[in-house]
């Protein structure tokens, strides 16, 4: 025999192996008999159950939990708590620079330059834009609205650069 197979812990773990097989062999070859409930065929129905009769449960109505919904169980006062309104966030001001303005017969379109990446953006009117919408298109000037803000960009040429 090898000498690891010597060893107390393994000798145990290989009896208890050995067992178990045993044991499987014996259930799947002599399968137990089934427990459980009576069936009705052998006369054996159990009487002592009450007898509910054809009556069929009906939830209560909305208005008959009312107190339990003012009420929830698992808050100690029984009380719902009060949420505090979420801190509205710091409003990031317009950064775009009108750069140019197309106008033809059926659309108008605003050439804008991100300030913050100096991306080049087209927007036409209704577009939005980091929350704002522009609202309107002239020939030297747009409009860009969020809520009650407004903000009016002007065309930048060389006759009025932006300072």
């Amino acid at each position: 025999m090898p000498a690891r197979l010597t060893h107390r812990p393994t000798q145990a773990l290989i009896a208890a192996a050995v067992v178990l097989g045993v044991v499987i062999a014996v259930q799947v070859a002599l399968p137990a008999a089934q427990v459980g409930l009576p069936s009705a065929d052998d006369g054996t129905v159990d009487d002592s159950l009450p007898d509910f009769g054809n009556s069929r449960f009906e939830p209560p109505s909305m208005a008959e939990l009312s107190e339990m919904l003012d009420r929830p169980l698992f808050f100690p006062d029984r009380r719902l708590p009060q949420v505090a309104a979420p801190a509205e966030a710091p409003r990031t001001p317009l950064r775009l620079r009108l750069e140019g303005i197309a106008i033809m017969a059926d659309s108008r379109v605003a050439v804008l330059r991100n300030t913050a990446n100096n991306q080049l953006l087209q927007l036409a009117e209704g577009m939005s834009h980091d929350g704002w919408t522009l609202d309107s298109i002239e020939s030297d000037s747009v409009r860009f609205v969020r809520g009650p803000e407004v903000t009016e960009l002007p065309l930048e040429t060389g006759d009025n650069p932006r300072r």
